[in-house]
């Protein structure tokens, strides 16, 4: 094995079999940002996991759109943002996530338009709408995300309305003026909203200033705010409000959100799920 072929953390190799499957694709994904590729042989044995396990990981990753399989291995995907690639935090709460998103599909219902905000927890939703809905159920879908794009584009029988803008790269979104402009007109049943933060004193919070000013604009398009996010966002204040927490009217999460905080919030008449 070549010396730059060594870089994945020291505590991974120790780890070996015992590492959750998510740290371990996640240092998958360490030593793809650096070296473009990656063998399944050298990381079974590396992770004294089998090869079956490692090209399941990767079947995972390609599917979430974070690599690119090839024989023997897999290779990065030119022009991916750096901060998916680089951090564990692409795979941060995946379980949590994947299990939110399938309770927020379970929502859905034929001939309803969706707008779906950025995420990876929307497009958990995405990824988890039953599949008659996604062959007949007339399901319109608003979104600025191009992975929402790219996860329902495939099927002919969902309508998506793609808003323009810019870019912005390292969300995968589209921002701006255009954006806002281009909802003009637009109304949507259910809106799938993601966060960085919840709280009672700043609301539902995002990192990103443009992309919350979009987020406002698609809120007000909207029927019903449905939140997705991970028990994790509970109590972080995020730089920038989109609305505040009593306005949404169903916040789905996981199991380990705090008791006292989903009581105040039921109080408040919100709908709070967990799974």
């Amino acid at each position: 094995m070549s010396a730059n072929q060594s870089t994945i953390s020291s505590h991974a190799v120790e780890a070996g079999a015992a590492l959750d499957a998510q740290v371990r694709r996640a240092l998958i994904l360490e030593e793809l940002a650096t070296h473009r590729v990656v063998r399944i042989a050298e990381l079974s044995e590396r992770f004294g996991v089998s090869e079956v396990s490692i090209r399941r990981d990767l079947e995972r990753l390609e599917q979430s759109g974070l690599l690119k399989r090839i024989h023997g291995g897999a290779v990065s995907i030119p022009g991916l943002p750096s901060p998916e690639m680089t951090s564990a935090r692409a795979l941060a709460h995946a379980r949590e996530k994947e299990r939110i998103g399938r309770a927020a599909a379970q929502m859905i219902r034929e001939n309803e338009r969706l707008i779906f905000d950025s995420g990876t927890t929307t497009l958990q939703v995405a990824r988890h709408i039953p599949g008659h809905l996604l062959t007949s159920g007339n399901l319109t879908v608003i979104t600025a995300s191009l992975p929402i794009v790219y996860e329902l584009g495939a099927w002919k029988n969902v309508h998506i309305i793609v808003l323009g803008g810019v870019y912005l790269h390292e969300y995968q979104v589209m921002v701006g003026p255009q954006t806002i402009e281009a909802l003009r007109g637009l109304h949507a049943d259910t809106m799938f909203l993601g966060a960085d933060g919840l709280t009672f004193s700043n609301g539902v919070t995002t990192a990103n200033v443009l992309e919350a000013e979009v987020d406002r604009a698609l809120v007000r398009s909207a029927s019903r705010i449905v939140v997705v996010a991970d028990s994790s966002k509970i109590g972080v204040i995020g730089l920038v409000t989109i609305m505040p927490l009593t306005k949404i009217n169903a916040l789905i999460t996981d199991d380990k959100a705090p008791p006292d905080f989903v009581a105040q919030l039921r109080d408040a008449g919100v709908e709070v799920i967990t799974v």
